[in-house]
């Protein structure tokens, strides 16, 4: 009985994901630490987010800047970059 109002509970209440802006019911959010915690000795001290599940399986390693950037940039060079480092490939995407 205890989950089926939890259940009942959580789909009650939205949340705003940070990236794409939509509202989705609580229960679809997905745990996003910002920064990524394959980057976090890189990019020092984490928090957790709330995101929905399409932005934080997109946004992959990327911090949340990166994330934006990667988004909306034109620059070839800059996405490949970026996309390196969505993809887990950190040191392709360093800049050097």
């Amino acid at each position: 009985m205890k989950n089926k109002w939890r259940k009942l509970f959580s789909s009650q209440i939205e949340f705003t994901c940070p990236y794409c802006l939509q509202q989705f019911p609580i229960i679809k959010a997905t745990k996003e630490h910002e920064p990524p915690l394959s980057r976090q000795k890189e990019l020092g001290s984490s928090r957790i987010l709330l995101a929905c599940k399409d932005c934080n399986n997109e946004k992959g390693s990327l911090s949340a800047s990166e994330y934006q950037r990667w988004k909306t940039t034109k620059d070839f060079a800059e996405f490949a970059r970026l996309e390196a480092i969505r993809n887990g490939n950190l040191k392709q995407g360093r800049i050097r």
